[in-house]
């Protein structure tokens, strides 16, 4: 059989992100080589001064990690410019998907830890939840009955800032400081973390866009799929699986909220009371996991699909397929990557299966990830339209 490819009003985009797989991937060949031969900086080995070994390839001595990222990285350019040939049959293109596996296993899966996840969180509590906040300020200034809503949560705010010293400038100034020292502390580990699962992220888009022309479906949207495909069959798996994906940050969410009570859930009140900066970085991340459970629901309900009233701007108009489908997908990959570096932390000998347990019920990125992952598939194959591609 013969591998089809995209008409060419599309071929650029089919070009695109193979030559950006190959550029990352000889810059990690590059910088592979250069630990390999005793540059410091290494980023995949145990963590000091504890030596956790946060990412799975920290199991692998450094010399044998460096090494299998050099080959690998240099190895990928020619493998990932190979996605963008046309005229492959099937036995011929069989190889290169395997080499894909083996490059999405390594970049996707052993190479990342839950530095992808903590970096994540940080952008979203210091960048994402200031610009949402005034992003719906604007927003919900316009209406009427959201306005009375936004009036309450500011006296909220107040009744926090008056009984607690939440937003006290102290706290801010401390969060402030906690902030600028992470980059002389952490150094440029999880810039390279977080560049080796961006690789493994586009092996893996890759790695499905082969799969589906050596099935002889379309390379963009996978059809002709299986009957669980159809949308009337994906709204109902899908709503259970939303569901769930909603449900799971809810403990770390009410765990954080905690901490504005005298007796707070897993930290000393004393800490918290002498340390501002740390309590408002926690609701700051419980917030975002608060957003985040509201936020799936949109999968399965109308504001999911036309932008509410009080969104500024696109009131009213279709929510774009990738404005929602990006930012899932992206999430629940995070999770599931993170996933597998957490199995080792949780499941340490030297801690008691109860507390293994309720570290599982707060942070369930496993069952968070999957159903997440299979919450944005039904929502993409309930509302996707006609392929400009198959038509």
């Amino acid at each position: 059989m013969t591998i089809t490819t995209p008409r060419s009003d599309t071929r650029s985009s089919t070009i695109r992100l193979p030559v950006a797989v190959a550029c990352l991937s000889l810059l990690y060949g590059v910088l592979g080589l250069a630990w390999l031969l005793g540059m410091d900086g290494y980023p995949f080995g145990p963590v000091p001064p504890d030596g956790d070994k946060l990412s799975p390839l920290a199991f692998f001595p450094e010399q044998v990690g460096a090494g299998l990222v050099a080959v690998l990285g240099f190895l990928g350019v020619p493998a990932a410019l190979g996605h963008t040939q046309t005229g492959w049959t099937s036995s011929a293109y069989r190889p290169l998907l395997v080499f894909t596996a083996l490059q999405l296993l390594v970049f996707g899966v052993l190479a990342p830890s839950m530095t992808v996840i903590v970096i994540t969180g940080y952008l979203l509590v210091l960048v994402g939840l200031p610009v949402a906040f005034g992003f719906l300020l604007v927003g919900a200034w316009r209406q009427r009955t959201t306005r009375a809503l936004l009036l309450g949560v500011l006296a909220l705010a107040a009744v926090l800032e008056l009984t607690t010293g939440l937003f006290d400038w102290q706290a801010f100034r401390e969060l402030g400081a906690g902030v600028a020292s992470i980059p002389e502390k952490v150094g440029t580990r999880p810039l390279f973390v977080f560049g080796a699962f961006l690789l493994g992220g586009g092996w893996a888009v890759l790695g499905v866009r082969g799969l589906r022309s050596a099935r002889g479906r379309c390379v963009r949207c996978g059809r002709p799929g299986a009957w669980w495909t159809r949308p009337e069959v994906a709204r109902r798996w899908g709503w259970w699986a939303t569901v769930v994906a909603a449900l799971c940050p809810m403990p770390y969410a009410l765990l954080r909220m905690t901490w504005l009570l005298p007796n707070p859930v897993g930290f000393d009140a004393a800490t918290l009371e002498a340390e501002p900066g740390i309590r408002l970085f926690g609701l700051g991340l419980g917030l975002i996991a608060l957003a985040a459970g509201i936020v799936t629901l949109g999968l399965i309900r109308p504001w999911g699909e036309i932008w509410p009233r009080w969104i500024p701007f696109l009131a009213g108009r279709p929510v774009a397929l990738k404005a929602a489908i990006i930012p899932a997908a992206t999430a629940a990959t995070l999770l599931l990557v993170g996933s597998v570096s957490m199995g080792q932390l949780l499941w340490s000998p030297e801690v008691s299966l109860l507390t293994n347990l309720g570290h599982l019920l707060l942070f369930p990125f496993p069952l968070w990830g999957a159903s997440l992952a299979l919450a944005t598939a039904a929502y993409y194959y309930r509302r996707r339209t006609a392929c400009a591609v198959c038509g």
